[in-house]
């Protein structure tokens, strides 16, 4: 005990007097009313790290005795002090905190010396590192923090290094030696070790000597950013005079992000074509329009997508299909007339224009029966005329078709008018 207390009065740095006192109320602080538990010393070495005394619970003091009150097994003139005569009730056994057998136990002098009251701990440091995993490309480089943590009112600076390397990595410190931070950068070559490692960084301040750990990746090279284009459906087909659509799709490789502008080459004359969006960076809608004169055939369109000097294509498969032709239709109203000799009757002949017709049309009339004439005005007609029939007299009576033909160059159609003369 006497060099126990030369221990602490080196740490204090200064003379004690009488520790008893101290220890005694170190002891109560630990203890407490009924004793810790995890300073047991039945527990070996199972024992709690942070006590400070090791609390003896097992065994007695014995103390001989010879008379028969309070002593037990005293027939051969020697017994031992008891509360009872009958049996064994030691008056000194050990127990949970303070006893008469153990006192306050045995003591752990490091811990001890470390609580006495006026026991400054020594100037320390721990080091931590965030992140402490880091992952790095070969040809790449990533960082991570080493955060001194000062301990005990430590002030003093660390120098860094580090430990555990992969072939082809190198480590560079932003500050070393450095009191607070440091960044530390893992740089791989081209050819580095692909793999995971823990590297250790160690710090040197003086006689201390801590050390933090960061797990190291090192990946294969990233493969450069790219994208494809596509197209669905990849064909179309459809009249002169219309119009067909593709989606357009643009898929990002190993991290493309960009947009893409689209455009498109080889159509035939007569079709456009656009994109909406465009420039896209996921879809764009392809309009391909046709006139109706466009071009008919099958064509393969070429869809370009260009991002910076990225250009990648594909192909649409195009096939215009003649539209219909011009053409026209005729009707009348009324459909028939009656018409009393030596009189006229009127019908409008109305020309429906059909696929874009343009042209005028020429009428005539045929089956009219003896004494009828017919006439049209206009003619040519471009949308109606008026076909006037004048009865004679003399006309026949009776009711009979009428022809009505309409001709525009190679175009022909007729309708039926029927006329009841009397």
């Amino acid at each position: 005990m006497a060099g126990v207390q030369a221990l602490i009065n080196q740490k204090t740095g200064s003379r004690q007097g009488n520790p008893n006192p101290t220890l005694y109320k170190l002891a109560s602080t630990e203890y407490g009313v009924g004793g810790d538990g995890a300073c047991n010393s039945t527990l070996g070495n199972a024992v709690a790290q942070n006590c400070t005394f090791y609390d003896v619970t097992l065994g007695d003091m014995a103390v001989g005795c010879t008379t028969n009150n309070n002593c037990y097994d005293s027939a051969d003139g020697t017994g031992v002090l008891s509360t009872s005569n009958s049996t064994l009730q030691p008056a000194f056994a050990a127990a949970n905190g303070w006893d008469f057998a153990t006192g306050i136990g045995t003591i752990n002098v490091a811990n001890l010396v470390a609580s006495w009251p006026g026991s400054a701990p020594s100037p320390d440091f721990s080091l931590s590192a965030g992140p402490s995993g880091v992952t790095v490309a070969q040809g790449n480089s990533g960082n991570s923090t080493i955060t001194v943590n000062p301990v005990n009112g430590f002030a003093g600076t660390v120098s860094l290094s580090a430990s555990g390397l992969p072939n082809g990595v190198t480590v560079s410190f932003g500050t070393n030696p450095t009191a607070t931070t440091s960044l530390v950068t893992f740089t791989a070559s081209a050819s580095a070790t692909t793999g995971t490692v823990t590297v250790t960084i160690n710090g040197i301040s003086g006689a201390l000597n801590h050390s933090t750990t960061v797990s190291l990746t090192v990946n294969t090279s990233a493969p450069p950013q790219d994208f494809t284009v596509s197209a669905a459906p990849s064909s179309l087909s459809f009249n002169q005079g219309t119009s067909g659509q593709s989606i357009v799709t643009v898929t990002p490789v190993n991290g493309f992000s960009g947009s893409v502008s689209l455009t498109a080459s080889g159509m035939p004359t007569g079709v456009t074509a656009s994109f909406s969006p465009n420039p896209a960076a996921a879809t764009s809608t392809l309009l391909l329009s046709a006139s109706s004169t466009a071009t008919v055939g099958t064509f393969t369109i070429t869809i370009t997508g260009i991002s910076g000097n990225l250009s990648h294509q594909t192909p649409v498969s195009l096939t215009i299909t003649p539209g219909p032709q011009p053409d026209f239709s005729l009707s009348d109203s009324p459909t028939s007339l009656n018409i009393a000799r030596g009189s006229s009757g009127k019908s409008t002949i109305t020309v429906t224009r059909l696929n874009g017709f343009s042209s005028s049309v020429s009428l005539s009339a045929s089956g009219l029966p003896k004494g009828v004439m017919a006439s049209f005005s206009p003619n040519p007609a471009t949308t109606s005329s008026t076909l006037t029939l004048k009865v004679a007299k003399s006309a026949s009576i009776g009711t009979v078709n009428i022809s009505i033909k309409g001709t525009s160059g190679p175009l022909s159609h007729s309708l039926t008018l029927s006329l009841t003369t009397h």
